[in-house]
């Protein structure tokens, strides 16, 4: 690929107008020979094999919209057949998806797509305001979720490129209850809360109880802790009662592993901020996705993300630029809603959205959508 750190480069490409930044994104797909890359992967031979045989020379990012779709059921499909030969370029390690037992996806990463993540995390720490010497009390969940991994690629993003020079307390929900680290945490008193909403709200009693305050809010014995940023669920149930708890600000935070998916919102708290220059987003609108439920064989419709209308409701699909396995017009199976394209207060230009959950979660909240 002949670009550097994209999440890094340009200077200044969080607040790069719209229109500068969909003509990045596909600069980026072209120049990179992202679909040349992607089709030495077996994942491509199965759901599209006529297709990629004869596949169209990309003029512009229109023409990604003549590729079909692949999902979760294809990488699964391939992945049981051919997972040692599924990366295109080499493997510095394997990344787990947040789902469960068999529909687990193993994602190759490659050197790049690390590099990619810790400037990603670079980005978190600005968007959301991370002060110097700040302490990390993170609690995520077991491996080999890429929650799991998330606070020691940010002790290393910080080490090469935030130069923050945090703290992190790294915890565990397995553990809660069976150890004494909430009593550490308590006499560390940590200053950002990095967990699953969850598991924030689970965690107060047993903050009180380490403390021999039965009963107490956490805001009453962590008074230093000021900030929350939440993954894994959709923070807007649980956003009041985790700021009335904690006396905390919570920032919403977007994970995936299957494409760089470390988005989240500012501190004017009206979305995330989807990074649209680290891939090519679209949607497939809740309209779409119910004519495809009620009519086997029916192919959906998708509007790039840039395009949509605000409130826009459906499922997001990524084209990413990724080194080892580019993934081209990949279904994620996560609901969004679109909420605004306009440049946010805060500065930032990148579209923002809401993670609604799982779209198969969801199917009844899709249809009468």
């Amino acid at each position: 690929m002949p670009w550097g750190n994209i999440a890094l480069t340009p200077a200044g490409v969080e607040a790069m107008p719209l229109g500068d930044l969909v003509r990045l994104g596909e600069e980026r797909l072209i120049s990179g020979g992202v679909i040349d890359r992607a089709a030495r992967s077996p994942l491509y031979r199965l759901p599209c094999r006529h297709f990629w045989r004869h596949r169209p020379r990309l003029r512009d990012r229109r023409d990604l919209q003549r590729l079909p779709f692949i999902s979760e059921t294809d990488m699964l499909r391939s992945q049981s057949r051919t997972l040692g030969r599924i990366a295109c370029a080499p493997v510095y390690y394997w990344m787990a998806s947040s789902s469960q037992g068999e529909s687990r996806k193993s994602i190759p990463v490659g050197k790049r797509d690390v590099e990619v993540l810790l400037g990603l995390l670079d980005r978190l720490a600005r968007t959301a305001k991370v002060k110097k010497h700040a302490v990390v009390l993170a609690v995520p969940p077991l491996a080999p979720r890429l929650a799991n991994a998330l606070p020691y690629c940010w002790m290393l993003a910080d080490m090469m490129t935030t130069g923050l020079k945090l703290e992190f307390i790294v915890a565990s929900m397995y553990m809660l209850g069976k150890s004494n680290w909430p009593e550490f945490a308590l006499r560390r008193q940590p200053d950002i809360l990095l967990c699953r909403p969850s598991d924030a709200l689970a965690m107060a009693e047993h903050f009180a109880r380490a403390a021999g305050r039965p009963g107490a809010k956490p805001r009453e014995i962590l008074p230093g802790l000021k900030t929350g940023i939440f993954f894994g669920e959709p923070l807007a149930p649980n956003r009041e009662a985790i700021n009335a708890s904690y006396g905390l600000e919570s920032y919403d935070l977007y994970l995936s592993a299957e494409h760089p998916g470390i988005s989240v919102d500012c501190p004017c708290h009206q979305g995330i901020h989807f990074w649209i220059d680290t891939c090519i987003a679209e949607i497939i609108p809740a309209p779409e996705l119910a004519r495809e439920h009620s009519e086997p064989g029916y192919r959906p419709e998708a509007i790039f993300l840039d395009s949509a209308a605000p409130d826009t409701r459906g499922e997001l699909v990524v084209t990413t630029f990724a080194e080892a396995l580019p993934l081209i017009r990949y279904r994620s199976g996560d609901l969004i809603r679109l909420v605004n394209r306009e440049p946010c207060g805060c500065g930032l230009t990148h579209p923002r959205i809401q993670v609604l959950g799982r779209l198969a979660d969801s199917k009844e909240a899709v249809n009468k959508s």
